[in-house]
């Protein structure tokens, strides 16, 4: 687990992420922030997002503000690469936040945010995160730029089954 104590350690991780993320081309701003700040009250981690430009504003809880009740462990690195690894998605995000696309997004964005984090902290480990986070992240990419790739699609309707 990673509790950030000051901005100046969240912007090392944030290099860092972004890096391996292959976020360069975005401008990104992150910070700590106590809960009174936080657009949801229930959140790890907000990030609001300017696609056209690739700029993005995220925040992080403040440690000193995470339930103390709560069943699962907080991560302040989890969260950032959960944030940042919004930014693939950005351009097929669903409009409804209660719906079920959005809640199979949020699943897919937090389980590469655990797997990733979790890969980087292993000691010997021979997988190049970077690479895999590339792989991950290439065909959101590619459809982003080429929405011809998915035009049969409709994103924001979903897939009657």
């Amino acid at each position: 687990m990673i509790v950030l104590r000051n901005d100046s350690d969240l912007q090392l991780l944030l290099k860092k992420w972004q890096r391996i993320l292959k976020l360069d081309a975005w401008r990104i701003k992150a910070r700590i922030c106590r809960i009174s700040e936080m657009n949801d009250a229930n959140a790890q981690g907000e990030n609001t997002w300017v696609l056209a430009v690739r700029q993005s504003d995220i925040h992080i809880l403040d440690a000193s503000d995470f339930p103390a009740d709560s069943l699962f462990e907080q991560d302040m690195e989890k969260t950032l690469v959960h944030e940042l690894l919004h930014l693939h998605f950005a351009p097929f995000e669903p409009e409804d936040t209660d719906g079920l696309e959005f809640c199979a997004m949020e699943q897919t964005v937090e389980l590469l945010a655990n797997l990733l984090v979790q890969m980087e902290r292993r000691e010997n480990c021979s997988i190049d995160v970077g690479k895999i986070a590339e792989a991950i992240c290439s065909p959101f990419k590619q459809a982003a730029l080429n929405p011809s790739l998915v035009s049969d699609l409709d994103i924001h309707k979903g897939i009657d089954v």
